[in-house]
């Protein structure tokens, strides 16, 4: 059994020794943590246009069905399918072979009319000559009957005469008002007769592309279902049409109506021209026109809240097609001092944006921005999360985390405590 004085000796020892190694902890520190590289800009602000961008779909202003007009063999096409075409080109040729020689037929038969109304005007002449002597006959028999110098029967006979040479101008002028009505049938029957002709020539109502054929050379056309020879679409200038929602139109009456709306039609998908041994490809570049805002619909659609409008866009080079999918951009005036961050700068955590900003000790906190919109590389952020002046991590935002010491760095890309680069795809970590 140990001593109280043994007992005494190893408390003795512990205590020692325990000073001894509080000692020690005192001579050696923790190492502070190593502060990491990053680049950092301060908030500025800057005018930036207001603009909103919806899907919109190309249409054509005007388009045209080429039909035939009259029954026949489609003996040519003129114009190949796809072709540019103007007011008035010659597309198609339809045999006009029956309808020329209903022209001839037509033409006959007015020369007969005019011959017919030759005689009769001839026999007209004729009956009234002859009315006139029957006419200065009775005159001068008629008071020589009471005296007996000419007889009541020789007087009978001249009243006949008279009256038959009526009766034959009466029929001389039915004979021409005939001869005039054949004349005018027969003038009616060669202009219609030409307008059949011409039809056998198809020609286009207006500048613009032509589609694909629906019949080809031998076809017989203009009989039942076969009118329709091809479609002519107006290309220059176009429509885009689009829907936005009814809340934007104050706005956009409001821009429209002072002068400061502004549009654009943007076609995805555009070819790069071609260079010698490379061939045609999509590249990133995509046409983009200047529009105007020329059409607003009267309603609203109930089911939707969407308001129809369209813009028009010169189209001289035919890229954009009726049918085809495009972006509109109506530009709206200019929003003044936005305040602007670098889009670099900006990381995400679930469905919602944040940037690093740098406290007076050099180390940084994540704030949550609310974006309003993207201008070119930059990000507009509403007011009150962040302002102007504020100083924020641009480069190397994947390596950070709340409380994290930096420090300014030109190439912030690598980190020279780890040698770890970062990546937009890294997930900074929490706060």
């Amino acid at each position: 059994m140990r001593t109280a004085a043994s007992r005494t000796c190893v408390i003795t020892s512990l205590a020692a020794l325990a000073a001894l190694l509080s000692c020690r902890r005192a001579e050696q520190p923790p190492a502070a943590p190593p502060t990491i590289a990053v680049r950092t800009e301060s908030v500025g602000t800057q005018d930036i246009p207001l603009s909103y961008e919806f899907p919109a779909t190309i249409q054509s202003p005007r388009t045209t069905d080429i039909n035939a007009r009259v029954p026949g063999w489609l003996e040519k096409q003129v114009t190949p399918d796809g072709a540019r075409v103007t007011d008035g080109e010659v597309l198609y040729m339809i045999d006009p072979s029956q309808y020329q020689i209903a022209l001839e037929a037509a033409e006959a038969k007015l020369a007969q009319a005019k011959a017919q109304e030759e005689v009769a005007k001839a026999r007209l002449d004729t009956a009234n000559a002859q009315r006139t002597y029957a006419q200065s006959t009775y005159d001068r028999n008629k008071d020589l009957v009471a005296s007996g110098a000419v007889s009541q029967e020789r007087f009978d006979q001249i009243t006949a005469q008279l009256a038959e040479a009526k009766a034959a101008v009466e029929q001389a002028n039915a004979d021409m008002a005939s001869a005039k009505a054949n004349e005018l049938a027969a003038t009616a029957d060669i202009k219609n007769a030409n307008l059949n002709l011409s039809y056998c020539t198809v020609t286009s109502s207006l500048n613009g592309l032509l589609g694909a054929s629906k019949y080809y050379e031998g076809s017989l056309v203009g009989e039942g279902g076969k009118q329709l020879l091809n479609t002519v679409v107006q290309t220059d200038p176009m429509w885009a049409a689009f829907s936005p929602s009814a809340n934007y139109l104050p706005v956009m009456i409001a821009n429209q109506n002072a002068g400061t709306l502004a549009a654009r039609v943007r076609l995805a998908g555009a070819s790069s021209s071609a260079q010698p041994s490379t061939p045609l490809r999509n590249t990133g570049e995509s046409p983009v026109k200047d529009a105007r805002l020329v059409f607003i619909d009267s309603t609203v659609t109930g089911s939707s809240d969407t308001v129809l409008m369209r813009v028009e866009f010169a189209n001289p080079e035919t890229v954009f097609r009726p049918g085809a999918y495009a972006m509109v951009e109506i530009g709206l005036g200019t929003q003044k001092d936005a305040i602007i961050v670098p889009e670099e700068a900006v990381f995400a955590r679930q469905t919602e944006l944040f940037v690093w900003r740098v406290k007076q000790d050099d180390t940084v906190e994540s704030i949550r921005i609310d974006a309003v919109s993207k201008h070119e590389d930059s990000i507009v952020v509403a007011p009150g999360t962040i302002a102007k002046g504020d100083r924020i991590v641009v480069a190397g935002v994947a390596k950070l985390k709340a409380g994290a010491k930096i420090r300014e760095a030109k190439d912030a890309g690598t980190n020279p405590s780890s040698g770890t680069s970062s990546s937009a795809s890294s997930k900074p970590e929490g706060k």
